[in-house]
């Protein structure tokens, strides 16, 4: 999915026979629904569409991805590169490692076993744009010397008047963002047992993601685009009404798609 803007893309992978791949997305009543299922890995991939950084805050079951605590637009993300993607694959434990996104049941969510159970089942991404830099000054005009003297600022020159007053304020210091770096190949994982009906995201493995620090003026102070995904078992999602088993086109199928003549004998047929 895609936000209005062309700002970024967000996909949501989930592991099928050791390999991440993009799940499939139900649209129902302008709500994104992903399924998912207990024990299985999954990661969020955001890509940046356009030709500047975007800082990117995740969030997973009402939960800052970064930090662990409750998200908001005011906590920092990560720094995405022109027309680069990142994988968020976990909660971040240190700038080398993340507790792995596995599917689980509402109890054995991460959110649950904090005590904030309330906003299990949805996953948020906040994007924020970059405060372009202001352009520089134009050069001062040419002004040739006066014949025979020395030329402006030659040594020898008058200085310059100064202006005397207290000097001007350092600029406050921005708090740094994080700056993906290339992630090594994730390791195998041993499936989880099967989780009572409603899904969460549990606090799993350890796993190697690196990142750095960064500086990132924000263009504004609330995002330029935010994206929501829900995710649910299939179960759920039947029960949502969203037709997950492609029975859609057998619900429309006619009885009567001709009421032309009689029946036309199959090719071969000798009666």
């Amino acid at each position: 999915m895609r936000d209005l803007k062309g700002i970024v893309e967000v996909e949501l992978l989930v592991e099928e026979g050791g390999a991440l791949t993009p799940t499939r997305e139900y649209v129902q009543r302008d709500t994104t629904y992903v399924e998912g299922r207990s024990g299985q890995r999954y990661a969020l991939r955001v890509r940046n569409l356009t030709g500047g950084r975007v800082e990117v805050v995740p969030s997973v079951d009402g939960l800052d991805v970064q930090s662990g605590k409750d998200a908001s637009f005011d906590l920092r993300g990560l720094v995405i590169r022109p027309r680069d993607s990142f994988d968020f694959t976990g909660f971040r434990i240190s700038d080398s490692e993340v507790a792995t996104f596995r599917f689980g049941s509402i109890e054995q969510s991460y959110a649950a076993k904090i005590g904030k159970p309330r906003n299990v089942g949805v996953i948020g991404v906040a994007v924020f744009e970059e405060l372009a830099p202001p352009p520089p000054p134009p050069p001062p005009p040419f002004s040739p010397p006066p014949f025979g003297g020395p030329p402006p600022g030659a040594l020898g020159a008058p200085p310059a008047p100064q202006a005397f007053g207290p000097p001007a304020p350092a600029p406050a210091a921005r708090p740094p963002t994080l700056s993906p770096s290339a992630p090594p190949p994730a390791p195998g994982f041993v499936p989880a047992p099967a989780a009572p009906k409603g899904l969460g995201t549990t606090f799993g493995e350890r796993r190697e993601s690196r990142i750095t620090s960064t500086q990132f003026e924000r263009a504004t102070p609330k995002p330029a685009a935010v994206l929501v995904i829900r995710y649910e078992q299939r179960e759920g999602l039947r029960a949502l009404g969203i037709d997950v088993d492609g029975l859609s086109q057998r619900e429309t199928a006619s009885p009567f798609p001709a009421e032309t003549g009689f029946a036309k004998p199959p090719p071969g047929w000798k009666g």
